[in-house]
């Protein structure tokens, strides 16, 4: 009977380590993903990386290891700033949890920007990029993978900025057009 009881109480324990309730970036994705609120873009990589047989092959590497991209963008109009604030308020909180780790803090004049990740330095899961303006709204960006090195992924980004890695923004579609119809804007710097 006492060992009944001990297994009972042990699968009880795991079930609650295992329902907590606590959000993730995951599950905010996925349970808001269908709110008018938001502008969403899903895109598995082998939509918007082009043919780069021409990178180095640390850079064709690092470009291996990156699965897909989301972003999540909800863009601030007079209609809905207090949902506005309710949701960024939610997305900081998920994001203040230690398994983010924070790469790096930018900001100036209301605009913030933090480039965070998830793993190990050497074998990231997950890359975020979490930006908000309160005139404009806020984005988190997901760029996830399987073992992405940080800094092999830093230095694909110095090929990106001078042009080096062939990337289809072509997969962007209406995104921005979208992003400004929601917000009333005709020009939004998302």
């Amino acid at each position: 009977m006492k060992k009944i009881n001990k297994i009972i109480l042990l699968m009880m324990a795991v079930l609650a380590v295992a329902c907590n309730s606590e959000p993730t970036l995951q599950s905010y994705y996925v349970d808001h993903q269908e709110n008018d609120n938001f502008v969403v873009l899903d895109v598995p990589s082998s939509l918007f990386l082009g043919d780069n047989s021409n990178l180095s092959e640390e850079d064709r590497k690092a470009l291996k290891s990156i699965r897909k991209a989301n972003v999540l963008a909800f863009p601030v109009n007079d209609r809905n700033t207090e949902a506005y604030q309710n949701e960024k308020a939610t997305i900081e909180s998920i994001l203040k949890d230690k398994k983010y780790k924070v790469l790096m803090k930018l900001g100036s004049s209301g605009r913030n920007v933090k480039v965070m990740y998830l793993g190990e330095e050497n074998a990231i899961d997950e890359v975020i990029v979490y930006a908000n303006d309160d005139t404009k709204g806020f984005a988190v960006a997901r760029l996830l993978g399987d073992d992405m090195d940080f800094s092999a992924l830093m230095k694909l980004m110095k090929s990106a900025s001078k042009g080096d890695v062939n990337v289809n923004l072509d997969v962007l579609g209406d995104f921005g057009k979208e992003i400004e119809e929601k917000s009333g804007n005709k020009s939004s710097e998302f």
